[in-house]
């Protein structure tokens, strides 16, 4: 993190050595703006993904309407230690559309200061196939596929990642660094809460009924946090 605010900060000083502060065009009335998030320097080893898209329209001066919108994609291939030919495949993704209000503070010629609220839903998608070869003798052999709804499951029997759909609420602070015309840099913090529902899962077998898990579980988790994220946006 320390390496990651070190380069920020030599950007920030190289653009201001160079650029004058009458070549910033900060946010008015009827402008409309658009960025990218994204988080460099991920534990996963990943140096960069984009995590979430924000548009902006200011009603006036200091005052703007919000739309984020976030998305992800994932997937695995696990295979049987005992059988080269038994895998397990599995998808994820995730998407999230949120809606808020943001009131802007002109605390410097660059230096943009704002704080609001959004609501908004998010959902999370798990499925996956599988396929398992049984040796019944005499060279025959039996092929059993598996397809997996709105789970994953786990080596050994269990639930590796499940589905699920919720709502989720915030207020927030951030700050956005312009360091030429419309283009700006920034960074946000806030207070989260999210409460969701996984879904119900069903497994359908080769040649055999399918099976549901007709239990669902409610999860309420409330944060803290500052985002993990590096927003890059203009203003226009």
């Amino acid at each position: 993190m320390k390496k990651i605010t070190l380069v920020v900060a030599a950007v920030l000083a190289m653009f201001s050595a160079n650029v004058s502060a009458q070549n910033v065009e900060k946010a008015k009335a009827g402008s409309f703006g658009t960025e990218v998030q994204f988080s460099p320097f991920q534990k996963d080893g990943n140096t960069f993904s984009l995590d979430a898209l924000k548009f902006r329209y200011f009603i006036t001066d200091n005052d703007a309407l919000r739309l984020n919108v976030g998305f992800g994609f994932g997937s695995t291939k696990t295979k049987d230690d005992d059988s080269e030919d038994d895998y397990t495949k599995g998808k994820t993704g995730d998407f999230n559309i949120d809606l808020g209000y943001e009131r802007h503070f002109d605390v410097a010629k660059r230096l943009d200061l704002y704080a609001g609220a959004q609501i908004g839903i998010f959902k999370h998608f798990a499925s996956a196939k599988a396929e398992e070869t049984n040796d019944l003798g005499g060279g025959q052999v039996q092929t059993i596929e598996y397809e997996y709804s709105n789970y994953i499951p786990a080596a050994g029997g269990g639930v590796q990642d499940r589905a699920h759909f919720g709502v989720a609420a915030s207020v927030f602070t951030g700050l956005d660094f312009y360091i030429y015309k419309g283009l700006y840099i920034g960074t946000e913090l806030g207070l989260y809460i999210e409460s969701y529902k996984t879904q119900e899962g069903e497994c359908k077998i080769t040649d055999q009924p399918t099976t549901k898990m007709k239990d669902s579980e409610r999860h309420t988790n409330v944060k803290f946090d500052i985002e993990p994220t590096i927003r890059l946006g203009w203003t226009f």
